[in-house]
Parts: C-alpha cells; sequence; structure tokens
C-alpha cells in the first residue's frame, strides 16, 4: 500500500476512541469549573442590580428631604418626571403616592420605576427577572434564574439587603 492510499482512509476506530476519551476527560474537568462560574454570575448581579436598588432608594429618600423632609410630604417626583410614593419617613412605598400600605403589585411597581429602564424587571409571579414577595414591613425581590439570590427592601427604615452566596 502506498503512503498515499494510507492517508486516504481515514481515521481508525481506536484513534477516534481515544479522542472521544480524551474530550470526555477534558469535559468533566471544565463543567464543573463552568457551574461554578455561572453561579458566580448569577450572584454578581443580584448584587449589582441589589446595589443600584439600594442608591435608587437612597435618591428617593433625599428628594424626599430636599422637599420638606415631613410627614406630610408623601410623594416626590424624580428625575425625568417619575413619581415615587413615600413613608412618613421618606422610604419609597410605592409608585405613586404614599398612603402606608404596601403590596406585592406595589413593590413590583416601586422596583420597575425607580430602577433605570434596562435593568431587571420584578413581577409578583416568575414571570421576570425577580419574583417579589410582600412580608410587613420588607418587598423581597428573588433572583428567578438560581435560588438563593435575593434584594430585600424594608420601607420603615430604608434598608436594603442583598443575598447573593
Amino acid at each position: 500500500m502506498s503512503r498515499k492510499q494510507h492517508l486516504s482512509r481515514g481515521f481508525t476506530i481506536v484513534e477516534m476512541v481515544v479522542v472521544m476519551v480524551i474530550v470526555g476527560i477534558l469535559a468533566s474537568v471544565a463543567l464543573p469549573r463552568f457551574v461554578s462560574l455561572q453561579n458566580d454570575a448569577y450572584s454578581a448581579s443580584t448584587e449589582a442590580t441589589g446595589g443600584a436598588f439600594s442608591s435608587a432608594v437612597n435618591l428617593v429618600h433625599s428628594a424626599w428631604l430636599v422637599g420638606g423632609g415631613t410627614a406630610a410630604v408623601n410623594q416626590v417626583t424624580l428625575e425625568g418626571g417619575q413619581t415615587v410614593g413615600v413613608t412618613d419617613a421618606g422610604w419609597p412605598e410605592n409608585a405613586t403616592t404614599g398612603d402606608d400600605t404596601v403590596t406585592a403589585a406595589e413593590c413590583v411597581l416601586l422596583w420597575n420605576s425607580i430602577l433605570s429602564p434596562g435593568s431587571p424587571q420584578a413581577a409578583t409571579d416568575t414571570s421576570a427577572d425577580y419574583q417579589a414577595t410582600y412580608a410587613d414591613p420588607t418587598c423581597t425581590y428573588t433572583l428567578n434564574a438560581l435560588a438563593g439570590r435575593s434584594v430585600a427592601f424594608n420601607h420603615d427604615t430604608g434598608q436594603v439587603t442583598i443575598t447573593a452566596p
């Protein structure tokens, strides 16, 4: 058999099996690292979104202080014309006028109104990036993509707590 005929025959089954074993070993080493990176990415995303939400909460509170900072001021208007209802202490409560009552639906409106366009969205179900729930006095926004990551907002104190293991 000439050299040219030998090269045109292709790979033997043994060569194919060896290549498949090597690819399998590489995949088994790389996959856990990829999964870990994905978890880290979801945690980082939650931390960044929670930080943006915390900044927005503080901007609303600052606007309340500038507007008089009294219990009589139950809403503030942000740059761009967005109106946000505030509590008697000046913390964001909902997307309209502060009435000292909060629901999960109002938590959704608050999240979606004070974060800039293009930010992750919230809903009362799993149809958005974050699912909003409410247990007095805290709105909790849980990342739907991966459990254990959330942003909690206490509308009585203005405290934002980010959970991202």
